[in-house]
């Protein structure tokens, strides 16, 4: 894969390269690398029936990724927010779908998720230098992957030993590498041995990053932060690839200290935030490779997966002509026990070739939100947890939660069948979902639910159908199309959350009657491949979703307190289309461009859809070196105007186009370096996503611009 090939070339760059196929033989491109998420199999992403795309280790350390934000740099369709007042980088979205409705996993265990009701968390929890590929599935993903997966499914997929040792050709290796990123002031080191020992492997990487705050360009900054991030990822391996034991074990803590200046006002004198983020996973998984019985392949897999994060925030307050110190600790925690088994089996059925992916799973999910508040007065020091409810509303009395304890419950089983027949291929799939949510309420959560709000257990089914096909036209050229049903279960907070917010005068009630969301999608393309290493691939979606789970006011009490409830209450529809590929022009040189641009709409009020990206093109120019152990990279992005708002009110962000370089030397064997210049000319200009739904007149805009112009360098070694 060469230097930034993640971006891709419009299809009409790529009409020359059909005169031009007689050029030499080029390395492998990118539709030829193979994918695992889009069917659960190993599977050549060229040849997959709906849009899968794959980022390998090479491209992650040539452009020095340490953010989601900058792993989908060059992703027609994908895009990742950041918050700059203290959270920081947010959640995959991709074609207009984000949040929790996207299935986030590493090595096939789904990373916990966080409350909607508190949109601020993240799910950057991953570590990029431990990754052997990030892989993304674009549209509904349900039939294999169940809840979650209503919008796609982003990927992580962790090194194993054998991806060091192959590397040097040998039976033990050690390498570091060291990195700086000027757009958060960070520097990363990172150290890995990894050994084999007859069929017994191990691996060892550690990774420590410490940072600042993404710098934007306008004149208001983001607040202040500092943060140091430390990962381990190990992993003990034993057997051969067709019988093979593998146990993983991996840890993240992240920690930030936040001077939250936005927090400041006439009764806000300071506030410092703390946040502490930390992930862990242990895994154990077998892959069985011999026949056994009609099963040609049998993998099994346990886990137990947690996430927490703990806001702390302290604040120097002035109440009431009185100096006052206010600590606040808001905690979210989540633990997932899992396990999963799936098998293969192939089949010839009246002429046609037939080979199954088939399986179960289960899952339980233990979700709590505490939080726990009290004030100081200095004066005097005395202590309350206690807070004016204001009129009509009885005190806010701390600890408490806002949602009580929740076990979810997840069960599936699903098949698919891959059949052959001449050029054409058949994927048919369904999967079955059963889900359970078992509230546990305490006297923490019947302090906010004072007015007793009905809290119910409740379960529910799902199906999920899809079905693909591909179509081979000849050697160079192939069609492809899929529908996809999609759906995500009501989370724990949408249905038992029973809160009163007295001071600003609202609450939210439970609603143990919500149907899980749904999707319908459909996308169809073409796809072409040619001798000289020319690609590419251009497709047009559609999808329809219905009963949304939205926060929607439904009245107002006698004490004036208004009051909101989460329903099924929205329809939508987002089309568009995608394109991109290379053409390869001379052996060495290759042209890159991409596309997306989709269209969406609030079906209940005609209105466009806010969290739609605007239209976004990209091209650029690659040279590799005949050794490929130097090149260079040119690439200019275009961001159009975001004119389709659902409020005339709402700030339509402006176009803009940026210019990234970046380039690669492995000076020997053993050390190779990388550097990059993004946005060269230093333009002002905003990621869509960040100020989405924002009014026009607000007069903090710029602080949620993009950086300017940033630059990144990294050292690697290895022996």
């Amino acid at each position: 894969m060469r230097a930034l090939s993640v971006s891709a070339a419009l299809p009409a760059l790529l009409l020359p390269g059909l005169a031009l196929g007689q050029a030499s033989p080029a390395p492998v491109t990118q539709l030829d690398t193979l994918s695992v998420t889009g069917t659960r199999t190993e599977k050549p992403i060229g040849e997959e029936t709906g849009t899968v795309s794959v980022i390998p280790e090479q491209d992650l350390r040539r452009r020095g990724v340490h953010r989601p934000q900058d792993a989908v740099r060059y992703e027609p369709g994908v895009a990742v927010g950041n918050q700059p007042t203290r959270a920081g980088q947010g959640n995959y979205t991709i074609r207009g779908i984000g949040g929790n409705r996207v299935r986030v996993q590493v090595d096939g265990v789904k990373i916990p998720d966080y409350p909607a009701s508190n949109p601020a968390y993240t799910r950057d929890t991953v570590e990029f230098d431990s990754l052997k590929r990030l892989e993304i599935l674009r549209g509904p993903g349900s039939a294999l992957y169940g809840s979650d997966a209503l919008g796609g499914v982003v990927a992580y997929v962790t090194k194993d030993p054998e991806d060091y040792l192959n590397e040097v050709g040998r039976d033990w290796t050690i390498g570091g590498r060291g990195s700086y990123d000027s757009s958060d002031k960070s520097f990363g080191k990172a150290a890995t041995a990894a050994g084999r020992v007859g069929p017994v492997q191990g691996l060892l990487n550690y990774t420590r990053r410490d940072g600042n705050e993404v710098k934007n360009k306008g004149a208001l900054k983001a607040n202040p932060q500092d943060y140091t991030s430390d990962n381990l990822l190990g992993k003990l391996v034993i057997g051969e690839k067709d019988n093979r034991l593998r146990l993983t074990g991996e840890y993240l803590k992240r920690e930030t200290d936040t001077n939250v200046l936005t927090d400041l006002s006439a009764s806000v004198l300071g506030s410092q935030g703390k946040d502490t983020t930390q992930r862990f996973r242990v895994s154990l998984d077998h892959s069985y490779a011999r026949p056994l019985s009609f099963i040609d392949q049998i993998d099994t897999k346990l886990f137990y997966t947690s996430a927490s994060r703990e806001e702390v925030t302290e604040q120097r307050r002035l109440t009431s002509g009185l100096a006052r110190y206010r600590f606040s600790d808001l905690d979210f925690t989540q633990d997932i026990y899992g396990g999963e088994v799936q098998a293969k089996s192939s089949a010839s059925w009246f002429g046609l070739s037939h080979a199954f992916t088939y399986g179960v799973s289960l899952d339980q999910t233990k979700t709590e939100r505490p939080r726990n508040r009290y004030e100081r007065t200095l004066a005097t020091g005395a202590i309350t947890s206690t807070f004016s409810g204001g009129p009509g509303v009885p005190a806010d009395v701390f600890p408490n939660k806002t949602f009580p304890d929740t076990k979810t419950l997840q069960a599936g089983a699903y098949l698919q069948d891959e059949i052959k027949t001449g050029p054409w291929t058949f994927l048919p799939a369904v999967r079955f979902d059963y889900y359970r949510l078992t509230p546990s309420p305490d006297q923490a959560f019947a302090n906010t639910n004072y007015r007793n709000f009905e809290i119910r257990e409740f379960s529910d089914t799902a199906v999920s159908p899809k079905f693909g096909t591909t179509y081979k036209i000849d050697e160079r050229f192939s069609v492809f199309g899929q529908y996809a049903h999609g759906f995500r279960a009501p989370p724990y907070d949408d249905a038992n959350i029973g809160f009163t917010n007295g001071p600003s005068r609202y609450e939210i009630l439970p609603n143990a009657n919500l149907k899980p969301e749904e999707s319908d999608g459909v996308e169809a393309g073409l796809r072409g491949k040619f001798k000289d290493g020319s690609s590419f691939s251009a497709s047009g979606f559609y999808n329809a979703y219905t009963d949304f789970i939205e926060s929607t006011m439904i009245g107002t009490t006698r004490d004036g307190i208004t009051q909101y409830q989460s329903r099924n209450v929205s329809k939508a529809t987002i089309w568009g289309l995608e394109a991109r590929g290379e053409y390869r022009f001379m052996p060495d040189w290759g042209l890159h461009g991409s596309l997306a641009y989709a269209h969406g709409t609030n079906d209940d009020t005609n209105q466009p859809l806010d969290n739609i990206a605007p239209f976004t093109l990209r091209a650029g120019l690659t040279y590799d070196h005949p050794t490929q152990n130097w090149g260079a990279s040119l690439m200019a992005s275009h961001y159009a105007q975001k004119d389709r708002v659902s409020n005339p009110s709402f700030y339509k962000v402006p176009s803009a186009t940026i210019m990234d370089v970046s380039g690669y030397w492995d000076i020997t064997e053993q050390f190779g370096l990388t550097a990059g210049v993004y946005n060269l000319f230093d333009k002002q200009y905003y990621n869509a996503l960040d100020v989405s739904g924002f009014q026009a007149n607000r007069t903090d805009l710029e602080r949620y611009t993009q950086p300017g112009r940033t630059f990144m360098v990294g050292l690697s070694a290895r022996w």
